[in-house]
Formats: C-alpha cells, structure tokens, sequence
C-alpha cells in the first residue's frame, strides 16, 4: 500500500493507493538490473563498434580518392613537359639565370604555355626577377596542376618540385633531351611531390641533389616526401605515370634513378618487382 498526500487550495488531500509493490528478494532484483545493465553495455559497444567501422571504411574510402586525385598533377605536367619538349627540341631549363649565374625564372613559368595559361605566361616579365614589383602580383595566381590536392589549400605555394643538379634530367640553367637520357628515360624521375611545401611557385627553387640529399619523408630538408597515409608519388621521363615510392627504398637505388647517364644497372622495372616502386 502506498500513501499519497496532495495539498491543494482548499486543504490537504490524502489519496490512499493499492500499488504492487515488487516482492521478489533484493538479490533477486539486483540480479535483474545487473543483467539489464549488461545488455545495454553489449548493445552500445556494438553500435560504437559499426559506427567506428563505417568511420574508417569512410576514411579509407576518401584517402584513397584522393590519393588517386593526387596523380593528377604530375601526370598532366609530365605530359606539358613532353610537349615542349615536343615543340622545342629538349626539356625547359630547371632555372633562366642572370650574366651572375643568379636563378631568376622557373622551369614553372616556362611551361605555362603548355597548361594552357598563355595569358598568365604572358602578364610574366621576363626582364625582372621572379620576385620583381611586377612579377610578385602573380604570386597568388598559382595555376592548381601545382599543387596536390591531399595538401593544404594554397594559391602561391607548390608542391610540385623537379629532381635537379649535375647529371640530372634538369642540371641547372641548360637543358638536356631525351637522346642524352643513356641510362634510358623510363629509367629517370622528372618530378616529385614535397609535401608542407613553402616553395613559392614563381621561385626557381626545386629538390638540387647538390645541397638536398635524396631522401623520402625527411622532415629535415626539401625531400621526395607526402603525406603521412600515403607514399609519395614521382613521375619519369618515359609515359604519363606515376609511381609511389616505398619509405624504405635503398638511397643508391633512388640516386641512380635521378640521373640522366650514370649508367647505373639499377632500373625501374626491377625496383618495381622488388616492391619499392609501385
């Protein structure tokens, strides 16, 4: 039986109520609560356990797009590059350079015409630094083939690089062509990716093997380096392809990869057989 008492304006009211009340043992009713208890748990670590899942497979689903997106851009620079290669007889320059030696314009600047961006080809002055009162206007005018899209939104920065120095597909301020490529071109890296890029893309700034030592993922220098999730990518001198180097490629085997004539017995094929190329 349980009592209730309500107060109510005209004086308190007192309703007696016939309610069950549950006779079973204490022991009993605990035993209940405790195994309602553990249902509930089972049944929310399992709700937590799809949702962790379709999270992940979600993730791994947009990374690997991504990753694929990020091909783009080299390739389409691969092949800018064989067209004025095409056109011209040989590969742009890494850098046009001053009477000093001094680098002034990027091999960047000069493709612009083979990405279709004749008119920003055009505002360009040649006759000024890239960093002149001019040029500097166009440093937030990046065209986007420059950039990798699992990398950070930027309109000046790149983090598209070529392999550059002596002996490489782009030496300095001259220019090499295929017929010079003895170690053969499907055997040599045009470009990479780095990634947390502060290159400015008007810059001529790349990865120099003089004072760069090739590297993957070395947070120390400018470095053949992506994202943590993914490898990064290189493409060659042959065909619009590129590849993903493994962490763990040998550094002999990566230098002799940058080089044009070194007549290296190390090649593509076989770094793709064992794994370090893929």
């Amino acid at each position: 039986m349980v009592r209730i008492a309500f107060v109510l304006p005209g004086g308190r009211v007192t309703i007696v109520m016939n309610v069950p009340l549950d006779s079973r043992p204490r022991a009993d009713r605990f035993q209940f609560s405790l195994r309602g208890l553990l249902f509930w748990t089972l049944c929310l670590a399992v709700v937590l356990a799809i949702l962790t899942a379709l999270a992940n497979a979600i993730q791994t689903a947009r990374r690997s797009a991504i990753s694929m997106a990020s091909q783009s851009p080299l390739n389409q620079l691969q092949l800018a590059l064989q067209n004025y290669h095409l056109v011209n007889g040989c590969f742009p320059p890494a850098f046009i350079a001053d009477d000093d030696g001094t680098p002034m314009h990027s091999w960047r600047v000069l493709i612009l015409p083979y990405i279709e961006e004749q008119a920003l080809h055009a505002a360009y002055d040649f006759t000024e630094p890239w960093d002149g009162p001019n040029n500097s206007k166009l440093a937030g005018r990046m065209p986007s083939i420059f950039r990798s899209p699992s990398e950070s939104e930027s309109s000046s920065c790149t983090n598209i690089v070529a392999i550059t120095g002596p002996g490489t597909a782009f030496p300095g301020s001259s220019s090499s062509k295929l017929t010079d490529f003895i170690d053969g071109d499907s055997n040599t890296i045009l470009l990479t990716e780095i990634t947390g890029s502060d290159v400015p893309w008007l810059q001529p700034r790349d990865i120099d093997t003089r004072e760069n030592p090739l590297a993957i993922n070395d947070p120390e220098t400018l470095s053949i380096s992506s994202v943590h999730w993914r490898r990064p990518y290189v493409v060659f001198a042959d065909h619009i392809r590129a590849y993903a180097v493994q962490d763990d490629i040998p550094p002999d085997a990566l230098r002799a990869l940058t080089t044009i004539a070194g007549r290296e017995p190390i090649t593509r094929s076989k770094l793709i057989d064992q794994g370090y190329l893929q």
